[in-house]
């Protein structure tokens, strides 16, 4: 009996070292990144699919509807953000970019979409590098499933 329940124990942690530790960084240059949050949520989930983490972060710069004139002196230039999961064996992130303030200009020539960078990593390897489109009035909503091959979450 000593020796079974040795060897579930032994198997147990054999699948949590088996797992990646995956890290979601963000990064963007633009100037006027000071008119939007940031919210990161992501959950990691285990072979069997089941939630085994979750991790998220925020950069909230002003309530929504704040109608900034400037940019605070808090903010930095480029923000970044980033996210670390615990070892899981993939990952289901939802990345928000909602304005706290809309562009002064109306015209849409003035106020064209811009970058914001995401880069997936799992265990310090690159596994999702791109950079996504980010609507000056509506903002961003991001979904990504990690890893994944042919529209399949695969493990790595």
């Amino acid at each position: 009996m000593c020796k079974l329940l040795l060897h579930l124990s032994c198997l147990f942690c054999r699948a949590e070292i088996m797992g990646h530790i995956f890290t979601i960084r963000l990064r963007s240059s633009y100037g006027e990144l000071w008119r939007y949050n940031i919210v990161v949520e992501c959950g990691g989930f285990d072979a069997a699919g089941e939630r085994s983490c979750f991790a998220s972060a925020q950069s909230v710069i002003a309530p929504v509807g704040s109608a900034l004139t400037q940019a605070p002196a808090t903010p930095t230039h480029p923000r970044e953000l980033s996210v670390t999961t615990e070892a899981c064996e993939s990952i289901a992130a939802y990345i928000y970019v909602i304005p706290n303030t809309l562009p002064l200009s109306r015209d849409v020539q003035d106020c064209r979409a811009f970058d914001l960078k995401v880069k997936v990593a799992a265990d310090g390897q690159t596994i999702y590098d791109a950079a996504h489109k980010v609507n000056q009035w509506g903002g961003a909503s991001i979904e990504l499933k990690l890893p994944q091959t042919a529209g399949r979450t695969v493990p790595l």
